[in-house]
């Protein structure tokens, strides 16, 4: 099984540079998620492995070799753009026979093999299609089956389920983690589904402008984000401006809008900076009333409510005027809140993030994803 190095890698197209001295190092058989907005160079990271454009500076190594100038046939590489690349004068069955039989298979053999693929993509009843007679998840999913088929050791996955529908999106997700592990498979995979990435990642890597933000175990990437960017890019938190107005217990004071006060039970600002902090809408609490003498309750009003399969997202306006979410279990909430009820939101202060003001401001740094 091969491993992928990257050494100080970049990628410039005139003046736009896609990838920015990335070091990066994936080992044999991991299934590596990259996340990342538009732009942030994903799909380049893809390219410069599979080998379809060289690096402008670095190294890139697969399995301790340098492969800066070998061609893509040579690198046991199995390569899956967006475009899926289909031969369109093909049948199905002959796209995805293609890899098995240029590496020597003999024909029965190839299309038993493309078979087993194309029928865990659900799609051997269509093998004598040709690609202009399918519909583009299906297509999507031909391109699949040609990359799994194909044999390669690495496998280069970009986007590759993002044009089927939701069901059968959660469905190959698995199937194609479950197949990765049986066939000992070093797979990179981009997405823009952040649940995607959670769901079948050994490790995720976090793009931002062509460098790594953040890399670590899904766990450690939702529950340790170290920036404002990573926190709203893996989704799902809630962000007030304020500063450090004191040190207590361990722990700071911090003042938001409107003179209130939370406290945050990890400190590594100093009084006076100013900062933005962060809790995720799963460990923001909403209660009627108050129970006991907690820290961290605001006063606030429901101004909207979703249901969101087995969630449901109150969205309160505070009383100071910021907005937050909430995101409360149907099954284990014995309450429900109507919209326009006053109500009580806690901040429990070991869930608080804190981070630096952005020198661009708090929303200009929200919409970088």
């Amino acid at each position: 099984m091969p491993n992928i190095k990257l050494v100080n890698v970049t990628k410039r197209f005139d003046q736009i540079t896609a990838i920015n001295k990335i070091n990066i190092e994936i080992k044999d058989g991991e299934y590596i998620c990259v996340l990342g907005p538009t732009g942030s160079g994903k799909t380049t990271l893809l390219r410069l492995i599979a080998g379809v454009i060289k690096p402008d500076e670095g190294e890139i190594y697969i399995d301790g070799k340098l492969v800066n100038d070998v061609p893509p046939y040579e690198r046991n590489v199995a390569y899956m753009p967006q475009h899926y690349s289909l031969f369109p004068h093909m049948k199905v069955i002959e796209n995805v026979s293609f890899g098995p039989l240029a590496k020597g298979l003999d024909r029965a053999e190839a299309i038993q093999v493309s078979m087993r693929m194309l029928e865990m993509t659900r799609l051997a009843w269509r093998a004598d299609s040709f690609p202009n007679e399918l519909s583009g998840g299906m297509q999507q999913r031909v391109a699949l089956a040609r990359g799994l088929a194909s044999g390669a050791k690495i496998l280069l996955l970009d986007e590759p389920l993002g044009a089927l529908d939701a069901r059968l999106r959660v469905e190959l997700r698995y199937r194609l983690r479950e197949l990765a592990r049986e066939n000992n498979l070093t797979t990179i995979h981009v997405t823009h589904d952040q649940e995607e990435a959670m769901v079948v990642a050994d490790r995720i890597f976090i793009l931002r402008e062509g460098r790594i933000e953040q890399e670590g175990t899904p766990t450690e990437i939702y529950n340790n984000p170290n920036s404002i960017f990573v926190a709203n890019f893996i989704g799902g938190a809630n962000f007030l401006e304020g500063f450090i107005s004191e040190e207590k217990n361990g722990g700071t004071l911090i003042e938001i809008r409107g003179n209130l006060k939370v406290y945050a039970s990890k400190n590594r600002f100093p009084v006076g900076d100013r900062v933005v902090i962060a809790i995720r809408e799963e460990k923001t609490k909403i209660h009627k009333r108050r129970t006991g003498k907690k820290p961290n309750i605001i006063e606030g009003t429901v101004k909207d409510a979703s249901f969101i399969g087995e969630f449901i997202i109150y969205e309160v306006s505070l009383i100071n005027g910021d907005v937050i979410n909430c995101k409360v279990p149907i099954a284990t909430s014995k309450k429900t809140f109507s919209i326009g009820e006053k109500v009580l939101i806690e901040l429990n202060p070991e869930d608080i993030m804190v981070y630096p003001y952005p020198p661009a401001g708090l929303y200009r740094e929200l919409e970088a994803v």
